[in-house]
């Protein structure tokens, strides 16, 4: 179906704004994108690899970003992440569409790209030029087709119930995948209803995730991250790459961000949308594992990791 975007998984333009805009879309690097059915010859008389874009083809996702909620104990603001990679685990290999609003555009196309789905992103016009500067980016990166790494197993069952332990345990980095059945090769496998998962226990996913943490240890988890509450992180490789992608929803620059990866690399390098001549700081491996800190970062960056 969409063999004209997939073989590179970079996110995909919808434009409604009309021929009168060409001059912008080439300004802003986009070369190929979907528009409406009855503007596809238009756009490709001004040479641009045009499609005609049918929204039944596609799940449409909420937008991504941080909500902040007052912490009525605390009497401060919490940040809650609203991310979307927790439905790209359950709903696996579809193609998905994001309306994004002004300044969402840039997060939609990264987290689309760090979770290797097919995506198309609708922008606000004024975001056109950042969206474009993304997809520049996402095209520097070395397309190096890794699997998703992951060392916990999760029984889903449909249920809105799971869903939200799906959500929580990716906001807390906890690298999960729904399995059909429990995976011995994983270091953990949920069932929510087991002895050791009680259905009851679910009732509250904020508490069920910390269980999950408990049972699996953070000496086990395979990324860590410290300094940031607004930052995700996933994570691909095989037995010499490792690939971390950090995607920051909280809509400012995150300074000072410390990572751990589970595993002893003795090489890495940065690349940073937004930030030039990017490297990782304090860069160190013992114990089993890789640190390294990023000094800056705005809403992308990219560690790869070899041994």
């Amino acid at each position: 179906m969409l063999a004209f975007f997939a073989a590179a998984l970079l996110p995909a333009l919808y434009w409604d704004q009309g021929l009168s805009t060409a001059n912008a879309v080439k300004q802003a690097g986009v070369e190929r994108l979907f528009v409406p059915a009855d503007q596809v010859p238009a756009w490709k008389s001004q040479g641009f690899e045009a499609q005609a874009f049918d929204g039944a083809k596609f799940v449409k996702l909420p937008a991504p970003g941080v909500e902040y909620k007052m912490d009525v104990a605390a009497a401060t603001s919490l940040p809650w992440v609203d991310a979307n990679g927790w439905r790209f685990a359950r709903n696996g290999n579809r193609a998905y569409y994001y309306d994004a609003p002004w300044r969402k555009a840039a997060l939609a196309a990264a987290e689309a790209y760090a979770n290797g789905v097919t995506a198309v992103i609708h922008p606000d016009a004024r975001d056109l030029a950042r969206f474009g500067t993304m997809l520049a980016f996402l095209k520097s990166i070395d397309g190096t087709d890794l699997p998703a790494m992951a060392n916990i197993g999760i029984l889903d069952d449909g249920s809105e119930e799971t869903g939200e332990v799906l959500n929580l345990m990716a906001r807390r980095n906890l690298l999960f995948r729904v399995v059909p059945a429990p995976d011995p090769s994983l270091d953990l496998n949920v069932q929510i209803g087991s002895p050791d998962f009680p259905k009851e226990e679910a009732a509250d996913p904020f508490a069920f995730a910390t269980l999950v943490r408990r049972k699996l240890t953070d000496e086990k988890r395979l990324l860590r991250l410290y300094g940031s509450d607004v930052v995700l992180g996933r994570l691909n490789g095989d037995a010499a790459h490792a690939r971390v992608h950090l995607i920051n929803y909280g809509g400012g620059k995150v300074d000072g961000l410390r990572v751990r990866v589970r595993g002893e690399y003795a090489h890495g390098t940065l690349a940073a949308f937004g930030v030039q001549n990017a490297a990782l700081a304090d860069y160190a491996v013992s114990d089993g594992g890789t640190e390294f800190t990023i000094p800056t970062m705005d809403v992308y960056a990219v560690v790869d990791l070899r041994k």
